[in-house]
């Protein structure tokens, strides 16, 4: 089998990689499921996938049955939010403490606020309002749209929310969105808005480079390119991130990955962590 195979992919262009991987290979590295220590003969990675899901959705449910809330809230043409708010209610609206915002994984393809607002029974109570951003998944939304999308949901919290911390948080899929979204605009002169605004991104388990992703299963909904695989990868948009980091405030990212994760995802992050301290020579943790 020869370099030119369609199923033997080339990877030596990527620090860190081994020259090749094939299809195989990157389509079990991709699948979490795949990789997680409850993965048995009786308890395959669709019924690990389905339990999450299952326990998602009734920490939200637990979650709009308990805590004031306001759904759907647009934020653009195509993408809304929810939030949760402390058990005070909207009192803590005109300057709440702190503001946790949440961007859902899936791979692109799967899950919705409506299965992810589980966290708010935990941090609600200790006076942080929880924001859980949704977006057009694919394949009915590309990749540029969703980073647009998440994009406008922080904007929308950083100018209602201006008095407050706010805390960013993407898991998997949801963390390169955030990463991007970060990273492709310059805050105050498109929006008119301090970079300072965001006190944290913490970034769990990202997809930050999206060139071997192109050749794997999960490209078969999002139909990336060649050139937007590169575009859209936030290990290759690191010096935009620039206007986080002054004298006066810098933003902290948190990077981490699951015990159990593959060495693609540890990889991906690993790889992420090199980039911004070497081209912006911050301290990652």
């Amino acid at each position: 089998m020869d370099n030119t195979s369609p199923d033997l992919i080339s990877g030596d262009h990527i620090s860190g990689l081994s020259p090749f991987k094939t299809k195989e290979h990157l389509n079990k590295e991709y699948s979490p499921s795949e990789c997680s220590n409850r993965l048995s003969p009786s308890f395959g990675p669709d019924a690990i996938i389905q339990d999450y899901v299952d326990a998602a959705r009734r920490g939200t449910k637990e979650a709009r049955e308990s805590l004031p809330h306001d759904l759907g809230v647009s934020v653009s043409d195509s993408s809304s939010i929810d939030i949760y708010w402390p058990d005070e209610g909207r009192d803590v609206e005109c300057a709440p403490s702190s503001v946790f915002v949440y961007v859902h994984g899936g791979n692109w393809e799967a899950l919705s606020k409506d299965d992810c607002g589980h966290m708010a029974t935990t941090l609600c109570p200790k006076k942080t309002v929880v924001v859980v951003v949704d977006y057009t998944i694919a394949p009915k939304g590309t990749l540029l749209n969703m980073v647009h999308e998440v994009t406008s949901a922080l904007v929308y919290v950083a100018r209602r929310f201006s008095s407050s911390r706010i805390d960013l948080c993407g898991f998997s899929a949801g963390a390169h969105l955030v990463a991007q979204s970060l990273s492709v605009v310059d805050w105050q002169k498109d929006y008119g808005l301090d970079p300072s605004s965001f006190h944290s991104a913490v970034l769990l388990c990202g997809l930050f480079d999206l060139r071997l992703i192109q050749h794997s299963y999960v490209n078969e909904n999002l139909k990336l390119t060649v050139p937007e695989a590169r575009q859209l990868s936030p290990v290759h948009n690191v010096g935009n991130l620039k206007q986080f980091f002054c004298d006066r405030h810098s933003i902290k990212v948190i990077l981490a990955v699951g015990e159990f994760d593959s060495k693609e995802y540890r990889q991906l992050s690993s790889s992420y962590k090199a980039a911004l301290q070497t081209e912006l020579g911050i301290d990652v943790r």
